[in-house]
């Protein structure tokens, strides 16, 4: 007698659940990592900043691992001071791999931003109870600009690791509120404390967000028990940033810390920017911040005020950050907007069971409305992602290969002891010639302002406005610039004036026209370089027996 058939096996409820889930969250964090790695494929060299960091790293490695006590960067004593753990994991990877600091600081950033996402994911779906809940928060999170658009520029290899550690120890401290578990406590302790070690603003977002949870009862048992489990886990926190605190505190008192604290916290800023929803701003339509704002309004007239609370106070306590962690809470805000609107498009007794009991493509074709309406929301934000780098006013620009090749001249010509001034019209922030000049050529860049922070609020406050006065020759003409430097005294400098569009498709096609024919023009400068990267004017008399070089 023939034995039966065997049966084919098939997959459980749970099982087609847990491979819709996977799938999908898989395809966000897809669809995250094309909006964060592409504008990094049009550019050689990190987008915007991180020049400080890489030169950081080049310290630690040469310093044999250990924490150095000041930074070499801009020919200054400027103290270690900033946390390490980024400026450490780029050297690390740096000494592993063999790339050289500035790769890192290119391509890092976008890694990390990319891992957030799963973060955000993590957290969203254990806060608002629905693993599928926490897929469209990660959905919204993925797609909004400002979710990555300082961190994936070359500052990002510190900004990108504080927000991707202060969402894991958000959401193992939720997990601790409800739980009351020791291992969450220690997660919560421990990624706190890495936090810490990664960016002092995001150190900042996780105490409010831990507030903002314990405030509106996010958590079951009794008040003390949570007070208690609050208190180990901010002890804990300390403990794994002590070593370094101590030896920055040992090395330098504590006022650098103080004063790169009071030039980021302005909350009457703060406000201005949140009732402007300068933290939803871009130069295009982000549909997915506009979505969340949507949600908050939607939100208050519930009366569940948590999570707009969380925004307002995320912005308002530290508006130059701000607009980047409130993408947290609005992306929370943008899941019963698109909840509601595609659980109107889907029969209500079939939204849980085909969920469960169908796959992915097949669900696609049952609901034509919902799968068109995410079609549609998804084109208008990725149209959205891709026009932004072509923004003039985006961080999301970097070096060209004639303006690192004008920097490589200077460093091989150059004499040491020269002092140069760079002129690019930008606001510090987005100045990425500036930043990257000390690092390229080893020459000092005296209105580069990164660094100064650590310096005391009085030296950044002269080095902010020392750059902003000079960036104002960009439109103006030789007389300009020796007014500046009459005015603050610096004695000698060399005058770099890049060529070509600086920032974007968007930007002048020459940035300082005027400036460069009346330098060239004039009495008082030469030209010592002049190609198709930078035009560069000594002081007549000076130079260092610098020749013109060819176009």
């Amino acid at each position: 007698m023939n034995a039966p058939a065997a049966r084919s096996p098939t997959l459980s409820r749970a099982s087609i659940a847990d491979l819709n889930l996977a799938f999908s969250v898989g395809v966000v964090v897809l669809i995250g990592a094309v909006v964060r790695f592409l504008p990094i494929a049009g550019s050689a060299y990190p987008l915007n900043d991180g020049g400080l960091f890489a030169h950081m790293a080049g310290d630690v490695v040469r310093n044999g691992f250990w924490l150095p006590q000041f930074t070499t960067y801009n020919g200054a004593d400027i103290p270690f001071a900033y946390p390490p753990l980024g400026i450490y994991l780029t050297a690390g990877i740096e000494q592993v791999t063999g790339a050289d600091p500035i790769t890192v600081v290119r391509l890092l950033p976008a890694v990390v931003s990319t891992a957030s996402i799963l973060a955000l994911y993590l957290m969203a779906a254990e806060l608002l109870r629905s693993r599928w809940r926490g897929v469209v928060a990660a959905g919204a999170f993925a797609l909004m600009p400002r979710s990555y658009l300082w961190l994936i520029v070359g500052g990002g290899v510190t900004r990108a690791l504080g927000l991707l550690f202060a969402l894991l120890a958000i959401h193992q401290g939720i997990l601790m509120l409800r739980r009351h578990r020791s291992v969450h406590v220690a997660g919560t302790a421990a990624f706190g404390g890495l936090t810490g070690l990664s960016h002092p603003q995001a150190a900042l977002f996780v105490a409010v967000s831990m507030l903002i949870l314990v405030g509106f009862h996010v958590f079951h048992g009794r008040a003390g028990t949570v007070i208690r489990q609050l208190v180990l886990a901010g002890l804990g926190a300390l403990l794994v940033t002590s070593p370094w605190i101590a030896a920055v505190v040992a090395a330098h008192g504590i006022d650098p810390l103080v004063s790169a604290g009071r030039t980021a916290l302005n909350p009457a800023n703060g406000l201005g920017v949140l009732l402007g929803l300068g933290f939803a701003d871009t130069s295009v339509l982000d549909l997915m911040a506009a979505l969340g704002v949507l949600g908050v309004v939607l939100r208050i007239a519930r009366r569940q005020w948590m999570i707009p609370l969380w925004l307002a106070l995320t912005v308002m306590i530290d508006p130059r950050a701000g607009s980047t962690y409130a993408t947290v809470p609005l992306s929370l805000s943008v899941v019963p907007i698109l909840g509601e609107l595609l659980q109107r498009m889907i029969p209500a007794q079939g939204r849980t069971a085909t969920l469960e009991s169908e796959s992915l493509p097949r669900l696609v074709w049952t609901h034509r409305a919902a799968t068109v309406v995410i079609a549609l929301v998804l084109f208008t934000t990725l149209r959205t992602a891709s026009r932004i780098p072509l923004d003039a006013g985006s961080p999301l620009h970097g070096l060209a290969d004639d303006q690192v090749a004008a920097m490589r001249w200077v460093a091989a010509n150059a004499d040491d002891r020269t002092q140069f001034v760079v002129v690019t019209g930008r606001a510090w922030e987005t100045d990425y010639l500036s930043e990257w000049f000390p690092v390229l050529t080893g020459r000092t860049s005296l209105a580069t302002v990164q660094g100064s922070e650590w310096l005391g609020i009085g030296a950044f406050l002269d080095r902010f406005a020392m750059h902003r006065q000079l960036q104002l020759c960009r439109v103006r003409t030789v007389s300009c610039i020796e007014s500046w430097v009459r005015g603050w005294g610096v004695g000698s400098a060399q005058i770099f004036v890049p060529k070509g569009r600086l920032f974007g498709p968007a930007s002048p096609i020459d940035c300082c026209p005027a400036l460069r024919e009346t330098l060239t023009l004039s009495a008082n400068y030469r030209l010592v370089y002049d190609g198709p990267g930078a035009s560069i004017f000594a002081p007549v008399g000076e130079g260092g027996g610098l020749a013109v070089a060819p176009e």
